[in-house]
């Protein structure tokens, strides 16, 4: 592991410590150990104790979980369905930028969430219904940053919905 992998797990341990003593009320202390093995498992179950947000705020992703899909700028994506479909959207740049998410959430309501640097940054709420049906676009304003891409969650709570969007490329 390279010393930037180190790094990145020392904080994350120190973030899921610090995340289970708040969690617990009162003192809590450990059982004496004489052993001086590691369990294997341990790095994993501490993932689960860090919120994903920390974890994208860090760089890290979605560790110890599925990795959302990647997309170009200017591809449509389609429907994931019923659920949470998380995709990835390389921008090309990092912001300030803006760019125009063009959707259609067709006659199920669907939410999009779109996400930069792990903080929401755009929601259109749940559009969509068999007498407005639920095309429409938005710009989106990225604030400055690191990160050359956002990441879009669509969230389809009804079975059979369709949708699909469109984040554009900067202007």
């Amino acid at each position: 592991m390279s010393a930037n992998g180190f790094r990145r797990l020392a904080v994350i341990i120190g973030l899921a410590t610090a995340a289970g003593a708040l969690s617990v009320p009162g003192v809590s202390a450990a059982d004496p150990s004489t052993g001086s093995s590691v369990d294997s498992g341990s790095a994993d179950d501490l993932l689960k104790v860090v919120p994903p947000e920390v974890l994208e705020q860090l760089g890290l992703g979605s560790l110890g979980g599925g990795s959302p899909k990647i997309q170009q700028c200017n591809q449509s994506t389609k429907s994931g369905g019923q659920g949470v479909t998380e995709t990835k959207h390389i921008l090309g740049r990092t912001g300030p930028t803006s760019f125009t998410l063009a959707y259609d959430t067709r006659i199920q309501p669907d939410k999009i969430d779109v996400y930069y640097q792990g903080r929401l940054i755009r929601s259109t709420g749940y559009v969509g219904d068999r007498i407005n049906k639920g095309k429409g676009s938005v710009v989106v304003d990225v604030p400055p940053g690191i990160a050359n891409y956002v990441t879009v969650k669509v969230t389809g709570p009804e079975s059979g919905t369709v949708w699909d969007y469109t984040v554009n490329c900067p202007r």
